[in-house]
């Protein structure tokens, strides 16, 4: 599964296939990865490149990924009993889903690290 998901776009498919999205939000599911995979790469100082995800970071991207189509399908009304995988939650429940998916994906950067430069200044 780990290669499958190496590009933004495998995992915006992986995530329309896994869940039942409206239109509006389908469409836009590879601007929701990025926004995702940006942050990981903020976070852990990595390079993550939109086509070459390394297997590290896939699964936290995925987690923020869904997290944030949580808060998309809450903000747009359309969460009425949405599919989320296994699970299905109503419009008011994906705040809670949206908060737990991105409690587990700030767990699963922890355990990444951090890339850190200590620079020393000669002055």
């Amino acid at each position: 599964m780990a290669n499958s998901l190496s590009t933004i776009g495998s995992i915006a498919t992986f995530l329309a296939s896994s869940y039942t999205l409206p239109t509006g939000i389908s469409g836009n599911l590879v601007i929701i990865v990025d926004i995702a995979r940006q942050y990981v790469a903020q976070y852990t100082g990595a390079t993550i490149g939109s086509n070459s995800i390394d297997e590290n970071y896939q699964m936290a991207i995925v987690t923020f990924a869904k997290a944030d189509l949580a808060d998309f399908l809450n903000i747009d009304g359309q969460g009425a009993n949405t599919t989320l995988s296994e699970l299905s939650v109503g419009t008011t429940d994906l705040g809670m889903t949206s908060t737990a998916y991105r409690l587990l994906g700030e767990s699963m950067l922890k355990s990444l690290g951090r890339n850190y430069q200590i620079v020393r200044s000669l002055s």
